[in-house]
């Protein structure tokens, strides 16, 4: 070893052992601190047991919250199925116990709501909601949720002395000294457990069955004892009414219970009640007219269409009265339309009367029903005693009847033992006066059958009609045909006979339409049949055409769009 090197030795030589012994040590701590680490999982347990013994278990919380708050949120972040698989068995019967509550909440609800919507309170709740513009469904709440006051304690704030106190008649005592230690108790509890400068007090609570309200103020506190569930209204009724105790109260503090003026008033638990009900701070609302114009205009629409229906069932009944009225052969006791679509007719009718079913069922709504109770007579109408005259008399070809103003005349050429009997039978024939047989010639006359065939000729036209699809438009051309032949016959007797032959043509129209169209369509059917009557050999000189006024005798039962043709006949000058 050289100098340098000894010099080295003794210069660091105990500072190079104090290195080594500390060497050591780091050594075996290294391999303490992986024996306490291997150990730790074994010692955990209780070494968190001790750590919350004492003063430990504040440190320890305080200890772990940072971390575990840290370590849930990275977890909540990275690994959130891991979390919703482990939360699932605790949240998922909460998650279904709160949807039932709430179901069965709804439930009563909408069933208290539907039972009570269509019975006489419901609609004393639907017009008060109208009448005051409050929701319905808060009328129905107001009336269904009940409520009761059983006690009210007035409770100095400092002091903590009931200084007033009220209970309903049918509920037991309360020992007030104790209510009134026990709030102040809790409210002491309740600003203790705050802390700091937050300020903290004790609102509601549950005592039994009971809700118990606490109002407080400056110098006393109010209180209250209720079952059922309250309106948010009363807590504001209360503060109210708490402050009108407070303007009572005097200056110096009370040493127990006191009485003054207009106290008992203000904690009266009825006119509390009462008040609770009402809601005076409510802006004023203006009443809904619609509701009430929807059913003015309802009700006034039924009205109308009802009234509307009445007058035009009116006129239809009025319309089938006057045409029964007219009608040949029916005499109308009355007509019974009360129930509307049913008509029942009474009166009597002559067999030979044709029925009125038919025009009636015209006149009369469709689908409308249609009774008759009629009873038999003898009718005196003119075309029934006409009808009736022909059935009993049975007159041979060649003789006509006709019957007006009770008199019955027989035209044409008859035999004469036939002439004889029907002088005998006209008698017979209710409503005939006057038998006329002037014109009427028996057989064994050159002429009477010329005169005759000339009588039959007339009546023969008389019964002929062409009848019109539209405008001139001939439904069939027969009528015309027949006219034509009728016509050039009657001029041949004429001759004969020595009278002046001239025919006369008439129009007729349906009822639609005006009365100066109508009056032109008359004429122009007139004419036409002139026209084709003279195209087809009659004498334009022997046809005119007649008023387009028909005579009512002579117009069809029910009008027609037609035309017609009548023999005017005179003796001639030259006498023949």
């Amino acid at each position: 070893m050289g100098d340098y090197q000894r010099l080295k030795e003794l210069l660091l030589g105990d500072e190079r052992a104090e290195l080594d012994r500390q060497r050591e040590r780091l050594a075996e701590l290294a391999r303490d601190v992986e024996h306490d680490r291997a150990g730790l999982p074994r010692e955990l347990p209780r070494l968190l047991r001790e750590a919350q013994r004492g003063d430990g278990r504040d440190k320890l919380v305080d200890a772990l919250s940072a971390p575990v708050a840290s370590a849930l949120g990275t977890a909540v972040r990275e690994q959130r199925q891991t979390i919703v698989d482990a939360l699932f068995p605790i949240i998922g019967p909460a998650i279904r116990k709160a949807i039932v509550e709430a179901l069965r909440d709804f439930s009563d609800g909408f069933n208290r709501a539907l039972e009570s919507s269509l019975t006489p309170r419901g609609l004393k709740w639907r017009f008060e909601a109208w009448r005051t513009g409050v929701p319905y469904a808060q009328v129905v709440l107001k009336n269904t949720l009940s409520f009761r006051l059983d006690h009210l304690f007035l409770i100095e704030r400092d002091s903590g002395l009931v200084i007033a106190r009220e209970s309903a008649p049918e509920v037991a005592d309360l020992d007030a000294d104790a209510i009134s230690g026990m709030l102040t108790a809790i409210g002491d509890f309740v600003r203790d457990s705050v802390g700091g400068d937050a300020p903290g007090s004790l609102a509601s609570a549950t005592v039994g069955e009971h809700l118990l309200w606490v109002v407080e103020g400056p110098r006393a506190n109010l209180a209250v004892f209720l079952r059922g569930v309250p309106p948010a209204q009363l807590r504001l009724v209360l503060q109210e009414r708490l402050e009108q105790i407070h303007a009572l109260l005097p200056e110096a503090p009370a040493d127990g219970a006191v009485t003054l003026p207009g106290l008992r008033e203000a904690l009266d638990l009825d006119r509390l009640r009462h008040a609770a009900a009402l809601d005076p701070h409510a802006p004023p609302k203006k009443t809904r007219p619609w509701p009430l114009v929807l059913v003015a205009l309802a009700i006034g629409g039924a009205l109308a269409w009802w009234l509307v229906n009445d007058w035009l069932w009116a006129r239809h009944l009025h319309d089938a009265e006057k045409a029964l009225r007219a009608w040949p052969g029916v005499h109308v006791d009355g007509i019974d339309g009360s129930r509307r679509g049913a008509v029942v007719v009474r009166g009597l009718i002559d067999p030979l009367a044709e029925s009125p079913r038919a025009a009636l069922a015209q006149l009369l709504p469709p689908d409308t029903s249609l009774a008759f109770e009629w009873r038999g007579y003898v009718s005196t109408d003119p075309a029934l005693v006409a009808r009736r005259a022909r059935q009993l008399l049975a007159p041979p070809e060649g003789v006509r009847v006709a019957f007006a103003d009770g008199r019955l005349a027989l035209r044409g050429v008859a035999p004469a033992a036939w002439v004889a009997a029907a002088r005998e039978r006209a008698a017979w024939i209710p409503g005939v006066a006057v038998l006329d047989l002037d014109a009427l010639h028996a057989a064994e006359d050159p002429s009477a059958a010329q005169e005759a065939e000339l009588d039959a000729v007339g009546e023969a036209l008389r019964e002929l009609k062409v009848e019109f699809v539209r405008e001139t438009e001939a439904a069939d051309p027969a009528p015309l045909e027949a006219m034509r032949a009728q016509a050039l016959r009657a001029l041949e007797l004429a001759a004969m006979l020595g009278y002046d032959v001239r025919f006369t043509c008439h129009g007729y129209n349906d009822a639609p339409g005006g009365d100066v169209l109508n009056r032109a369509l008359r004429e122009r059917r007139a004419e036409w049949l002139c026209a084709e009557l003279a195209r087809r050999g009659v004498p334009a000189d022997r046809l005119s055409r007649g008023d387009s006024v028909a005579d009512a005798a002579e117009a069809p039962t029910i009008a027609l769009r037609a035309a017609s043709l009548r023999l005017e006949r005179a003796r001639s000058a030259d006498g023949k």
